[in-house]
């Protein structure tokens, strides 16, 4: 209850203004990004991802706005979003729907399951959620730092704001790679008991993210190096998987995320927020209940949106690659008790994420919104270890 407490007030920082204090580039044409994780840096300096890099032009929709919950513009936006926003007949499938619930993913590119979290299970995540968020706040009062794709303020990443990049250190989340009502659908999704968890991490939006996020696929691959150009990345069967997991409700004010619906089979470029049409903002996934499991599609378009509530919208998550499927976007993250704590099916699948016993996560447990702290400790680790063994570690990430 502690940590909601500190929560209750968060976000609505007037003084931090519109896409944040970094001077943001304005060519950007569209949001494609088939180089993925090797994308280069961007000439400033942003809190974000090297897949997002190409996100980092911010919103010009709100430039003129002030942050604060009472702005005309504000209020204008929020009342256009409760009669407009959310997606037309969004289907929500029960846990025991498995055939439908793979149908709908390879249709949409997405799935909402109900009841995917028991109360107690929600209870628990949704603690260590709220502990992780005041810890990326208590380096960041005023939620300017930014971070996760784009690196706007307000919002945060659970994973890029660990310096371990992901979150399977916490015993709640490795709660959440082997439910009852996700397994048998990912078995079915993916043909097959031998896919593989990749990380674990999330997104937040804070009271006060005024910004839309521009529509991106989450690119954890380089394009396919076919020399007669027939096939790309979205001529496979579902590479990558994440299911988010809403803690509180998704409504159309508290920024939930916007989905395309069949967008992971498309070719054409990804519009910037100036060229995309307006129903895609409003392609939202809501109303959807707190414990719901969204299943991604990780090359279907989707984007995050304005939170003008008073309310943390988090979203934990588990990544899944399929069988085929690998990615430099894997490493090493799990501390191997936490592994031994695991299903016998979680520890098969988490094979590739789990520490050798005995050693240390470097970056574990330290969260901080900004990368050159998270670096300067894992620096400290590296040191105390000595070369030889930091280097060895690093080689095997």
């Amino acid at each position: 209850m502690a940590e909601q407490n500190k929560l209750t007030n968060s976000g609505w920082n007037a003084s931090v203004p519109p896409n944040g204090y970094a001077n943001r580039p304005k060519n950007i044409n569209n949001n494609d990004n088939p180089a993925g994780l090797n994308t280069d840096a961007a000439d400033i300096e942003i809190e974000t991802t090297p897949e997002h890099m190409n996100l980092v032009s911010g919103d010009p929709g709100c430039a003129s706005w002030t942050r604060s919950y009472d702005d005309p513009n504000v209020i204008k936006l929020r009342k256009r979003l409760s009669r407009e926003n959310g997606i037309r007949g969004l289907e929500i499938v029960s846990p025991s729907e498995v055939e439908k619930a793979a149908a709908l993913l390879h249709r949409d590119g997405f799935v909402v399951v109900r009841d995917a979290l028991s109360a107690q299970q929600l209870e628990r995540i949704k603690r260590a959620s709220d502990i992780a968020v005041s810890e990326l706040m208590a380096d960041d009062p005023s939620c300017a730092a930014g971070g996760g794709a784009g690196g706007l303020p307000h919002r945060y990443s659970f994973g890029g704001g660990s310096a371990s990049r992901h979150m399977l250190h916490v015993e709640q989340w490795c709660e959440l790679i082997d439910l009852e009502t996700t397994t048998p659908i990912l078995k079915e999704i993916f043909q097959s008991a031998n896919y593989v968890v990749g990380g674990a991490g999330g997104d937040i939006a804070m009271p006060g993210a005024i910004e839309y996020q521009g529509l991106h696929s989450d690119n954890m691959w380089s394009e396919l190096p076919d020399p007669f150009g027939h096939i790309n990345m979205r001529d496979l069967p579902v590479p990558v998987l994440t299911i988010n997991f809403p803690m509180i409700d998704l409504t159309t004010e508290n920024g939930p995320i916007r989905q395309i619906p069949g967008s992971q089979r498309w070719r054409a470029p990804i519009p910037s927020l100036i060229d995309e049409p307006d129903w895609m903002k409003l392609s939202t996934v809501c109303p959807v209940p707190a414990g719901c499991a969204i299943f991604r599609d990780l090359r279907a378009w989707h984007g995050g949106t304005p939170n003008l509530s008073r309310d943390v919208r988090a979203m934990p998550n588990v990544e899944y690659f399929a069988p085929w499927f690998r990615s430099e976007g894997m490493m090493r993250s799990m501390p191997f008790e936490r592994w031994q704590a695991l299903s016998p099916h979680a520890q098969r699948i988490s094979r590739y994420a789990v520490c050798q016993e005995g050693e240390t996560v470097v970056g574990a447990g330290f969260l901080h919104p900004k990368a050159k702290v998270r670096e300067q400790f894992k620096q400290k680790q590296f040191d105390a270890m000595g070369e030889t063994a930091a280097q060895e570690y690093l080689n095997r990430l």
